[in-house]
């Protein structure tokens, strides 16, 4: 089943559905409301891709959110998911002093559902493409809350290693230290960072971040227009949601987490 990302029209009583890796999503466009129903797996794997109101499942159940009686424009987006995420690479990796290493990381994207609400698309609602668990980086008496990802960091690209849903973020580190750097976790802010579409994959730009001497101070981050390596030249679907940056810093990115929230 293809999934795209361009806006479309979706007359009254008509729907659609979609699926991204385990998330199966239905939209049903109903009298004064857009209507959302998720579901994972293989079940209703009988339904079309569109259809008529009365060929839908009764079973299926159904958020709501109200619009006009001409609204009709619709739009699916990618995103990242709303906290900040913890990587650890595959295998433990020391860095030089003056040495970098490039990774590549996989994490599950949510798809945003924009709907027409009378003077134009706003963001109905976010879902997830998978459940991930929730840690807390930093100290107990200073932190954050942050999801942390099952697959792991890889030096090299292979489609295989990463679910069809992740969007791959690849990331260079530089150790600018006097002293080798052991590469163990990485936390990482997904706020400046935009989503692109290459051949049915998404992937972000890329950015390089300069291990310091003390995390303290920050590390300095910096984003490139675009991805690197196979997606080059990839179509860009989704901006930053805190919008587009050169540079950035990201204070004590590679320290250790307290404990699994759940």
């Amino acid at each position: 089943m293809s999934l795209s990302w361009d806006e479309r029209n979706l007359a009254q009583g008509r729907w659609f559905r979609t699926k991204l890796g385990p998330l199966n999503l239905a939209l049903l466009r109903r009298h004064d409301e857009w209507r959302i129903s998720t579901w994972e797996g293989e079940e209703f794997s009988e339904l079309p891709e569109e259809g008529d109101r009365q060929d839908l499942p009764a079973s299926l159940h159904w958020e709501r959110w109200d619009c006009a009686d001409d609204d009709s424009s619709v739009r699916l987006l990618p995103s990242f998911p709303e906290l900040p995420i913890i990587a650890k690479p595959n295998t433990a990796l020391t860095i030089a002093p003056g040495g970098n290493a490039l990774f590549y990381i996989g994490i599950p994207s949510n798809i945003e559902v924009h709907g027409e609400c009378g003077t134009g698309l706003r963001k109905l609602t976010s879902i997830s493409t998978d459940t991930l668990s929730k840690t807390w980086h930093g100290d107990r008496s200073e932190g954050e809350p942050c999801y942390s990802l099952r697959t792991r960091a890889r030096r090299h690209f292979d489609p295989e290693d990463w679910p069809d849903h992740d969007i791959i973020v690849t990331v260079d580190l530089y150790n600018e230290g006097e002293e080798p750097f052991e590469f163990e976790r990485l936390f990482l802010d997904l706020g400046h960072f935009s989503i692109f579409d290459h051949e049915g994959r998404l992937w972000s730009n890329a950015c390089r971040i300069r291990v310091a001497e003390d995390e303290e101070e920050g590390n300095h981050i910096t984003y490139e227009p675009g991805p690197l390596g196979p997606a080059a030249g990839a179509a860009e679907v989704a901006h930053a949601r805190a919008g587009k940056t050169r540079h950035s810093s990201l204070r004590r990115a590679f320290a250790s987490v307290i404990d699994v929230i759940n």
